[in-house]
């Protein structure tokens, strides 16, 4: 299995970069894991609102791959325990997906093109996060689950 990230702009707290940082070298351990960040279209193009969210869309939806399963990180979406997101991977490795890719929208969220994409949608919780703290969480929950499915011993 691949496993892609995309999201928006560039992670500018360093504690924050440092420890998504740490998170992707241990999942690259456990499976193939890439991070592409999109331009932060609001600074390079002075973009607002609607006309925001369809440029970050479009520059999204440039990234996604043709196959494999898209999962958007949204409010509303599946609320998963650690185990179940690991039982979730396995589901889909074991109906043959070969690539998935988990989409982070910008602070303003995700054009209605790309959230229309979704094969499925996750949410890391009921609380609010900010999204680049959702990108180190995401991370530690991806190397979590696939601790969890290669029994290395982390998962407590």
């Amino acid at each position: 299995m691949h496993i892609k990230i995309i999201w928006v702009g560039k992670t500018r707290n360093l504690p924050i970069r440092t420890l998504s940082a740490d998170y992707r070298e241990r999942i690259s351990c456990l499976v193939a894991c890439d991070v592409l960040e999109t331009r932060d279209l609001s600074k390079a193009r002075g973009l607002r609102g609607a006309d925001l969210l369809k440029a970050e869309g479009a520059e999204i939806l440039r990234l996604l791959p043709e196959n494999g399963r898209t999962v958007i990180l949204e409010e509303s979406g599946t609320q998963f325990s650690s185990i179940e997101f690991a039982r979730w991977f396995e589901n889909e490795q074991n109906r043959g997906t070969r690539e998935v890719t988990f989409v982070i929208g910008s602070p303003d969220g995700l054009s209605a093109q790309v959230a229309g994409r979704a094969d499925f949608k996750l949410s890391l919780g009921r609380m609010t996060w900010t999204h680049e703290m959702c990108r180190a969480l995401l991370l530690e929950q991806i190397y979590r689950a696939f601790s969890i499915l290669r029994k290395v011993p982390y998962h407590k």
